[in-house]
């Protein structure tokens, strides 16, 4: 498994840092200051943020925000004008989009 490394923000990053093999060695440890003082902490490799472990209840409120964002672009894409097709043409679209995404998943 090959993991993304991106550059770190051009924003501060309060947290703590530590490389992947500093957080592979003190997992354990890192695993209860998370828990215990809901921290959270960057894990870097060659510089560049990979991940961040953080509390249970920051990835809830994470997804709770996410839903939150998802429910509000959903209400702006029904506003926006369409055009009207008939039941047969949304069939076949809809065929068409199944088989091509039974082709990318395999």
């Amino acid at each position: 498994m090959t993991l993304q490394a991106t550059s770190l923000p051009e924003i501060s990053v309060e947290m703590p840092q530590l490389t992947i093999t500093e957080a592979s060695q003190h997992f354990s440890d890192l695993i209860k200051s998370t828990t215990a003082k809901k921290q959270r902490t960057l894990i870097t490799q060659n510089g560049y943020g990979i991940a961040v472990l953080l509390p249970f209840e920051d990835l809830a409120l994470l997804q709770k925000l996410e839903d939150k964002l998802d429910y509000h672009e959903a209400i702006e894409a029904l506003d926006e004008p369409c055009e009207n097709i008939s039941l047969e043409e949304l069939k076949k679209e809809l065929r068409l989009m199944h088989s091509t995404q039974f082709i990318n998943n395999n």
